[in-house]
Formats: structure tokens, sequence, C-alpha cells
């Protein structure tokens, strides 16, 4: 036997004593102070139900992650849209619209009783034909009735608690010669 393989032979041996009382005593018959085993025996699989796999999504709480974030932007941009919308409805849409009744001057009527037109006159100079349901004034007036010397033009009332909704008549009378509107 040579030198190099007594110190293999010893190496075994060595080894067998080390490890022999753990592997060779049963778990159950182990000693207090034995070194346990460190792998642990698998546990038994139990048989999984088939609606147990299945993943059900709930969305509460959850933003959505398929919405695009370009529609926030999108409806914001049309919500003001929508109001400029509003604010031009409510411009006048005739420059007889934009004052007051008051600021026009009643210059002339022309017609019979089955039609008459009246020319009215703005501060500016600027003359206007007026008939029938024509919108005039600030306060959504509309002429009513075309006289042989005046115009009489219906502005709707918005009653309070007791009063009813109703129309306020303003008269727009034709001046003869010589006469002037006062301010």
């Amino acid at each position: 036997m040579t030198k190099r393989s007594k110190g293999i032979i010893f190496f075994f041996v060595l080894a067998l004593l080390c490890a022999g009382p753990v592997l060779a005593a049963p778990p159950d018959v182990a000693s207090k102070g034995a070194i346990k085993s460190v792998a642990a025996p698998p546990a038994p699989a139990k048989p999984v139900a088939a609606d147990s796999l299945i993943f059900h999504y709930d969305p509460k709480g959850k933003p959505d992650p398929f919405k695009p974030f370009v529609d926030a932007e999108l409806a914001l941009r049309k919500l003001k849209e929508a109001q400029v919308k509003k604010q031009q409805q409510k411009l006048p849409l005739s420059p007889l619209q934009r004052v007051g009744i008051e600021q026009f001057k009643l210059v002339g009527i022309g017609g019979n009783e089955k039609g008459r037109t009246a020319v009215v006159q703005d501060m500016a100079g600027k003359y206007y034909t007026l008939s029938i349901g024509t919108p005039i004034g600030m306060n959504n007036g509309k002429v009513a009735r075309i006289l042989s010397d005046k115009v009489i033009v219906e502005e709707p009332t918005a009653g309070g608690k007791k009063a009813k909704t109703g129309a306020k008549k303003v008269e727009m009378k034709l001046l003869k010669e010589g006469e002037e509107v006062k301010p």
C-alpha cells in the first residue's frame, strides 16, 4: 500500500465516522442532542379546483388601464369651446339688438294698413328698417305693431313671485317736423 492509497482510505473512514451516527439513526430514535435532518419530506400535493385557477379582476377604486390619457384633454377642450359658443350666442346678432330701444329715433313709416315698414336711426346716424317681428333692443324686444304715427315694441319681462311673466310695451313715436328728441 502506498502512501497515497492510505490517505484516501483514511479520508473515507473519517467521512464515515463523522456522518455515521446521523445517517444511521432513524429520525424517531434520534436523541435530543443529535443533529436532525435538514431536508424535510415534501408535503403531499392537494388537488386544486379548476375555479381557483381563474383570475377575477375587480375594477373598483382602480383607474382603467385601457382609457387613453388624451380623452381628459379632449373633454376639457370641448368644454371650453362650448363655453365660448354660449358666450357668442349671448351676443346680439344684429346692430339693432346691441343697444337699448331708447337709443333709436323713429324717422319714418311707410306703407298702408295691410303692411307697414318703419325706419329708425341710431346715435351713429345709421338707418335701419323695421317690420313686424324684427328683434330690437337689448331686452329681446320685438316689433309688435307699426301704426301710422308710432311703433310698438314688446319686451318680455320676468315677473317676481307674485307678478306673472308678461310683456312690457314700449312706444316709439314719429316726430313731426321741427320736433327733436330730448336726450
